[in-house]
């Protein structure tokens, strides 16, 4: 039996890599956006930082797996998150922001998504090592808290985005 393609462990880990970049790329814009603003540009570097270490791991599982494990039937539920979660676009997402408030609650929205449940799924499943789920649960709350630098909302209504010519290029 030959499994299509698009349902398979490598094209799952495939398009959840290309949510992680869509991510980071969307954190470096915001950390562009918001130089101005020392404590906001240094968690979206730290959030775009998180983002490169997802993908390395990502990377790493990618790697490991033998052909009959890539090329093997995914779990239904876990590609269509993957897949939902690989619909982000960074550069939409640029076009909607004003202030650092508007950057919080995309972001808010992005790390509460299908991304982090199908990275948890990913590297708990098919990590070359076993990783506890507690240790990847922690890693994500660990970036997802980051945002919590941020202050206060009254602040992030405060402090507006500064949109260069090359922060939206993709």
């Amino acid at each position: 039996m030959t499994v299509s393609r698009e349902k398979t462990v490598e094209f799952m880990i495939s398009t959840l890599l290309q949510a992680e970049t869509a991510a980071q790329t969307f954190y470096l814009w915001l950390m562009d956006a918001f130089a101005h603003e020392p404590d906001a540009a240094q968690v979206w570097w730290k959030m775009g930082a998180d983002e490169a270490a997802h993908i390395r791991l990502l990377e790493r599982v990618l790697n490991s797996l033998p052909p009959e494990q890539r090329l093997s039937l995914v779990d239904p539920l876990m590609l269509e998150k993957a897949i939902a979660a690989a619909r982000f676009s960074p550069h939409r997402a640029l076009e909607r922001i004003v202030t650092l408030e508007d950057a919080y609650q995309v972001a808010h929205s992005l790390e509460n998504s299908e991304l982090n449940a199908v990275f948890e799924f990913v590297l708990t499943e098919y990590f070359p090592k076993p990783l506890k789920r507690d240790f990847v649960h922690n890693m994500l709350r660990e970036h997802v808290d980051r945002l919590n630098g941020l202050r206060t909302t009254e602040w992030r209504r405060s402090i507006l985005a500064q949109k260069g010519e090359g922060a939206v290029a993709e």
